[in-house]
């Protein structure tokens, strides 16, 4: 039996596409299960901001905490010390070097950056994101994630370890082309925290600002 080649050709092609499809849904069914399952999570973080108006990378680390259903908190360590707490129904971003609080609402701050929500616990991989694999490589998935609602406001890239659907490293890139690369190290999942890390007051003599957006 011959087989003509132009059928031998689109047989050939759509291997890659069938196994890149499998990864794919693969890779999201454990990253998803994985999410679903952790009710409270701790780690260490390295951050890295790459954007065309800074002429080197800002670089910081610290710890962070999430709760479900949407409670977090982020300390970022000296000597640029930042504190990021939501505490369900607010978003707290306290700097202490300009004395300052910004205050809005947790639902509406995130809803204006889609590709942070996920990490935040306030989203759901395949409801919230255009997932594709960017690459399939021997100990993880690369996942490229672009909001389904609003395409414009910026992709995120999760890093994601084959043997357990551990998120390794985090990449949002906004469309003014500011790329921030989140590692995590150390990660605790479904552990007791104090209920006191998701409040946040503001200390005496600092100015509370709200956003002209909400």
């Amino acid at each position: 039996m011959r087989v003509s080649l132009p059928i031998m050709a689109l047989a050939l092609a759509a291997v890659p596409a069938t196994a890149a499809d499998n990864a794919l849904k693969q890779a999201l069914t454990r990253l998803q299960t994985r999410y679903e399952t952790t009710r409270t999570l701790t780690a260490d973080f390295r951050q890295s901001v790459e954007s065309p108006t800074l002429a080197s990378p800002l670089e910081s680390h610290g710890t962070l905490a999430f709760e479900k259903p949407n409670r977090m908190r982020w300390d970022y360590a000296a000597p640029d010390r930042q504190l990021i707490v939501g505490d369900g129904e607010t978003l707290w971003i306290y700097q202490p070097g300009d004395k300052q609080v910004i205050k809005a609402p947790l639902a509406q701050a995130f809803q204006a950056q889609a590709p942070v929500s996920f990490l935040a616990g306030l989203g759901r991989v395949e409801r919230d994101f255009e997932a594709s694999l960017e690459r399939d490589e021997p100990a993880r998935w690369v996942l490229r994630l672009v909001p389904r609602k609003d395409a414009g406001i910026g992709t995120l890239t999760l890093m994601v370890r084959k043997a357990d659907a551990t998120v390794e490293e985090a990449r949002v890139t906004d469309p003014l082309g500011t790329t921030t690369r989140i590692a995590f190290a150390n990660e605790r999942r479904n552990v007791p925290l104090d209920a006191a890390l998701f409040r946040f007051t503001p200390p005496p003599g600092v100015d509370v600002v709200r956003p002209p957006a909400y």
